[in-house]
């Protein structure tokens, strides 16, 4: 391709008598390639296109997408499109974006500052967990639990890998079953968990832990980290998996799967999506996966810390109830190990996780 200023000096040259041969000779170029911008049927400025434009047939697709949600990750809708066929990279992706000018304006996200300041924080393998409960808004109506959805996620800052579980709620009983879930999706136990000030594992106002949480803390051997008050980013790596969940996850969510078919489909998405991408340690390029399969993790207990459930659940006609996303008998859930039914004026509760 040529340049403005080779374009101008070679119809100068031109003009002059010059020939191609010697044009071309005097610019360094290919003569084909002088003989197209003389001729005007290329343009300085303008690259020719290498092949087809992979991408037209997915603009309208990406046009609606970002019609219905004009904040939607770049990310997630190369995900999306990848999945409908497009073979092209992310970054010929995001450019066939701007140069067509598919996402509408949001000046709240143009004038949208950076932090002044932040930190870093060495975390050696193995090392920590860093937890944090994410409030998911609008769930499917079919899911019965309000305004949110509530999802643990789990973080381990050396590698970056993180992993969540769907809760219907966050009381401690579920926190426990929940951390118990995640630590079996990334493979282990680390020496420390790090939480921010929640009252299911510690008072608020001091950070020290409450008795109920030690000691599930002393039955999977981990040492609790409570960060500081208005000290959000010791566990940055967290927070950030928190965003990724909601925007990558959550905001491309079908409005009617189960909870059951939502979990399964995150982690899908962690184990495909979140454990390929690329990392460098001591210079030598990584992944996730990779760097999570070389950490040291101590091995989960037998069985899960015994944590009560107590649940009301209206009971069908058919002496149904549903539970975590399924539908299942009295009978069923008994055998199944959650613990003894009630059935008093067509409810049930008090269900154990072992």
């Amino acid at each position: 391709m040529l340049t403005q200023g080779e374009t101008v000096e070679a119809h100068a040259l031109r003009k002059r008598g010059w020939t191609v041969s010697a044009i071309a000779r005097h610019l360094k170029r290919d003569r084909k390639t002088v003989r197209a911008y003389l001729d005007g049927t290329r343009e300085p400025g303008k690259r020719k296109p290498a092949g087809p434009d992979r991408f037209e047939r997915f603009a309208e697709y990406c046009r609606i997408r970002f019609a219905d949600d004009p904040h939607l990750w770049a990310t997630a809708l190369f995900d999306e499109v990848t999945d409908l066929g497009y073979g092209g990279s992310y970054p010929s992706f995001t450019r066939a974006l701007r140069a067509r000018g598919l996402r509408p304006g949001c000046e709240d996200c143009a004038n949208a500052g950076v932090p002044e300041e932040f930190a870093l924080i060495s975390h050696p393998a193995g090392g920590e967990t860093q937890w944090d409960w994410v409030e998911l808004p609008d769930p499917p109506a079919s899911w019965g639990r309000g305004r949110h959805a509530h999802l643990l996620t789990g973080a381990l800052p050396h590698s970056g890998a993180w992993r969540g579980v769907l809760a219907e709620c966050e009381e401690q009983p579920y926190l426990v079953a929940s951390l118990h879930g995640v630590c079996e999706r990334l493979g282990g136990v680390t020496r420390d968990w790090r939480f921010d000030r929640m009252s299911t594992v510690c008072h608020p106002e001091s950070g020290d832990v409450t008795a109920s949480f030690a000691q599930v803390a002393r039955y999977y051997g981990v040492t609790v980290r409570v960060c500081p008050s208005f000290s959000g980013w010791r566990k940055g790596t967290v927070e950030k998996a928190n965003h990724s969940a909601a925007q990558r996850w959550w905001r491309t969510l079908p409005d009617d799967v189960t909870p059951a078919q939502a979990q399964a489909r995150l982690d899908r998405w962690c184990q495909a999506k979140g454990d390929a991408r690329p990392r460098v340690r001591d210079g030598q390029r990584a992944t996730v996966g990779a760097l999570l399969a070389a950490e040291p993790l101590a091995p989960l207990p037998a069985v899960p810390f015994p944590a009560v459930i107590e649940d009301t659940r209206a009971v069908s006609a058919q002496a149904l109830v549903s539970s975590l996303g399924h539908l299942a008998s009295c009978e069923q859930m008994t055998t199944r190990g959650y613990g003894g039914i009630n059935l008093l004026r067509g409810c049930w509760g008090a269900r154990q996780y072992v």
